[in-house]
């Protein structure tokens, strides 16, 4: 039964692999056929090479440190005050009706909408990147925690009241349990909508240091391989970071299970 299992688990690690073979691939065929100027589509090999020549220089990992500071930092603020106030917006109907209709109004307006309004209050600093990266992963998180926090089933609570849960107890050992799957999920599209927003942040407001600065140099210098590392670096670096996520959740999870079980 085991063996079955690893057998399985092997097979669906595999087949993860298929598309981006198929996709590597059809590249390579693409750029070696000529369908495309080598220019605007590099080989596969060429931007091989171009990483590897990042690799050996200190710019390359300076861009992606100061990437990485901005996406914790902005994630972070974004995703414990999301938190917080969807818990807010969950636990009370009274919250709720003051501040979901602005909160629903404001989320309509594209994040890069908020771009010259943030430059415009505080300049061409580290601020304003900051600030559009925390209002990005603001969003997600909110959401989640409001619906987890307002899905946990009813006997649940009523179980709490015979117990005679006080308030704090019972946020405490039933909803933010329950909740759990659902704020682990809001804190996975935070982090993504973090990523996501982080080019538009470093391109639009200019920085020395950045990957998003990095894909902006070879946009200007037309440098395709410059470009693609770029985009595969953040796209990789996001993956990492999501795994991370993910298997935290699982910690939490095995650990929840433990203290249910106990």
């Amino acid at each position: 039964m085991k063996k079955k299992l690893i057998i399985k688990q092997t097979k669906a690690r595999l087949s993860s692999f298929i598309f981006p073979i198929v996709l590597l691939l059809v590249w390579q065929f693409i750029s070696s056929a000529g369908y495309a100027s080598s220019a605007v589509v590099p080989s596969p090999n060429k931007v091989l090479k171009t990483f590897q020549i990042l690799l050996t220089e200190q710019t390359f990992f300076l861009n992606i440190s100061a990437s990485l500071k901005r996406v914790m930092i902005g994630f972070l603020i974004g995703s414990s005050t999301g938190f917080l106030f969807g818990l807010l917006m969950g636990l009370s109907r009274t919250a709720e009706k003051i501040f979901a209709p602005s909160f629903h109004t404001v989320r309509q307006v594209p994040m890069i909408g908020w771009i010259p309004l943030i430059v415009m209050w505080f300049g061409m600093t580290e601020l304003p990147r900051i600030l559009i990266i925390s209002i990005a992963a603001f969003y997600p998180i909110t959401l989640n925690t409001f619906d987890g926090v307002r899905s946990v089933p009813r006997e649940y609570l009523e179980l709490a009241s015979v117990y005679g849960y006080n308030r704090f107890k019972l946020i405490r050992r039933i909803i933010l349990p329950a909740a759990l799957p659902s704020i682990i999920t809001g804190l996975t599209l935070s982090l993504g909508m973090s990523w996501a927003i982080l080019m538009a942040a470093e391109i639009f407001i200019q920085t020395e240091f950045g990957i998003g600065t990095q894909i902006q140099m070879g946009r200007q210098r037309f440098n395709m391989p410059l470009v693609i590392t770029g985009i595969l670096t953040v796209g990789l670096l996001g993956f990492v970071m999501t795994i991370i996520i993910e298997k935290f959740a699982r910690i939490v999870d095995r650990g929840r299970a433990i203290g249910n079980e106990t």
